[in-house]
């Protein structure tokens, strides 16, 4: 009886290997020209042309525990300024929570997503009432001179810890924000005018597109 030759079988293994190998180079290559030729990434905010890297900073305080710049990475941190006991940190809070309620149909958005409002004024049972409007919602405080130079670092200016007259002339008038993304980057900033869908939708875009950022530019003081 006559052995069936395993030549066959060897030679249709190697061509599916090699249809394999092809189908994968064809999909890597694929995704590379997709990624080179993918349109430029734009938000109604505005998008910070190169990220920049924040300089370390001392420790925030508040009624949950204390956040460090390490505590930024792997988040999306949405930060306001204003003190927990003025119009300016109302507005900011209120302004937060709408965003985040904008991106309750989001899941893997609202999961990395953390609600900061930072200043100076450490009033941890305004704090801690705020916080319990929503659990990513952390109110925090620092030194006068840490919270200016943060302030400093996202291109902040230096009044958000108090309302001025001309800010108390407008009391509809919510703070901006800054968006810190997961590398621990200022990658965006929504100025007071802009609606909070839009920034909702912000987020999203971003979110689709962690890749879409060029290297970060080092803060002056780094």
């Amino acid at each position: 009886m006559r052995r069936r030759s395993s030549r066959p079988l060897v030679a249709r293994l190697i061509m599916a290997l090699a249809a394999v190998g092809l189908f994968l180079v064809g999909y890597q290559w694929g995704n590379q020209f997709q990624r080179e030729h993918e349109a430029p990434l734009r938000i109604d905010g505005v998008l910070m042309r190169a990220p920049v890297a924040l300089p370390a900073f001392e420790t925030l305080r508040g009624p949950q525990g204390t956040i460090t710049h390490a505590d930024l990475r792997g988040h999306w941190s949405l930060i306001a300024f204003g003190s927990p006991g003025s119009a300016a940190g109302h507005r900011g809070v209120a302004r937060l929570i709408e965003i985040a309620n904008r991106v309750a149909d989001q899941p893997e958005v609202r999961q990395h997503l953390q609600l900061l409002l930072i200043s100076a004024d450490d009033a941890p049972r305004l704090a801690r009432d705020f916080e319990r409007l929503t659990p990513n919602l952390s109110v925090l405080s620092t030194s006068q001179d840490e919270f200016e130079r943060l302030q400093q670092a996202l291109g902040a200016g230096g009044d958000g810890d108090a309302d001025t007259d001309a800010d108390a002339a407008d009391h509809e008038q919510p703070p901006p924000l800054f968006l810190i993304g997961p590398q621990a980057r200022l990658v965006a900033l929504f100025p007071g005018s802009q609606p909070a869908a839009q920034i909702a939708a912000d987020l999203a875009r971003l979110a689709e597109r962690p890749d879409a950022f060029p290297p970060a530019t080092e803060p002056d003081d780094a």
